[in-house]
């Protein structure tokens, strides 16, 4: 084939090629597409989260050409067609295989009743021991310094009309906090005044801050079963994970039909050496 025709062929294929995707297509490299499916796997919740911004899917979509226009080159170079990056493709799309396989199996086997967290968290009481003052708090943090005032009378006041005003305008926490891990104009705030205290508006560089102090706790304390629930659940889940899986695979290995050729790992290894 000379190479005119040579060259009415690969453009009638790359016509055909672009014809096919038409403006379906999200971004190209070369003759590689990236379908709206190709992107809606690629981002998560299969793209079906309402909060994704149009920002996010460009650096989706930045990040798939800049990987592709690599890809390209390293396959002009032939490292496609090394054989010990296709074993290690192997081994990895082995791993997932598995791992969906675990996680299938698991989802069907584990179940955790309240019983079983109470019973964690009577026998491992010693383990729920603070070491660091804490304090429970509920915190907003806002950019105006009128809203910040509005807030802290709404809440000394528990005026709901204007609280529930707030609430729908800002992002207001209630959780726990331990001394030394917030910022230090919050931290030595927080510790240092009455509990049930209103506090702020406290100037940072991120905006002005409420604080309600509803509790603190001192060193030596036991957190209540309420504050370490989560903590517990994954506790008991990771543990019958381990267990469900170890029986899991003892029961396969049993039924399967495998041998261990230690004479053969014997002789690899001598001549390795």
């Amino acid at each position: 084939m000379n190479k005119f025709y040579f060259f009415l062929l690969s453009s009638l294929l790359f016509f055909f090629s672009c014809s096919r995707h038409h403006d379906d297509y999200l971004a190209r490299v070369g003759r590689s597409f990236l379908t709206k499916e190709d992107l809606a796997k690629m981002l998560p919740d299969a793209g079906l989260n309402p909060n994704i911004s149009k920002n996010n899917i460009n650096s989706v979509v930045s990040s798939w050409v800049k990987k592709e226009v690599l890809f390209q080159q390293a396959r002009s170079y032939h490292f496609d067609r090394d054989e010990n990056i296709r074993a290690r493709v192997n081994d990895f799309y082995r791993d997932l295989v598995i791992d969906a396989f675990i996680k299938y199996y698991l989802q069907t086997n584990v179940a955790i009743s309240e019983d079983e967290i109470r019973n964690y968290y009577l026998q491992n009481k010693n383990s729920f021991i603070r070491d660091r003052e804490e304090a429970r708090v509920t915190h907003v943090i806002v950019q105006d310094f009128n809203d910040a005032m509005a807030i802290k009378t709404a809440l000394a006041s528990h005026n709901k009309t204007e609280l529930d005003k707030f609430l729908q305008k800002y992002n207001f926490e209630t959780k726990t906090v331990r001394r030394g891990e917030s910022l230090s104009e919050l931290d030595r705030t927080i510790f240092e005044t009455s509990p049930r205290n209103i506090l702020g508006p406290i100037a940072t560089n991120y905006g002005y801050h409420i604080v309600e102090v509803l509790a603190r706790f001192p060193v030596g304390s036991v957190r209540s079963l309420d504050d370490v629930r989560d903590d517990i659940y994954q506790k008991i889940t990771q543990l019958k994970i381990q267990a469900n899986y170890d029986r899991l695979l003892d029961s396969l290995l049993k039924d399967a039909d495998y041998e261990i050729r230690d004479d053969n790992i014997t002789n690899f290894l001598s001549k390795q050496q």
